[in-house]
């Protein structure tokens, strides 16, 4: 089990965490998803064996929140 954050864009409220989470809670292998507006950050636990640090990062753009480191 591996743990990253993620530095993404435009994080404004607790209706964007929803968005982040439903979007990275579908990804096989994503254990939990902790986003938080404050930082514009969204920490993922993940299986390394079933998804990686670039599915995760393609989802979230795809969700509109674009990883920036």
């Amino acid at each position: 089990m591996a743990t990253r954050t993620f530095v993404v864009e435009d994080i404004h409220c607790a209706g964007c965490e929803m968005a982040i989470r439903r979007a990275l809670t579908r990804v096989e292998g994503v254990r939990e998803v902790r986003p938080d507006a404050a930082t514009n950050q969204v920490s993922v636990a993940f299986d390394e064996a079933r998804t990686s640090d670039q599915e995760i990062g393609e989802r979230l753009a795809a969700a509109g929140y674009p990883v920036v480191s």
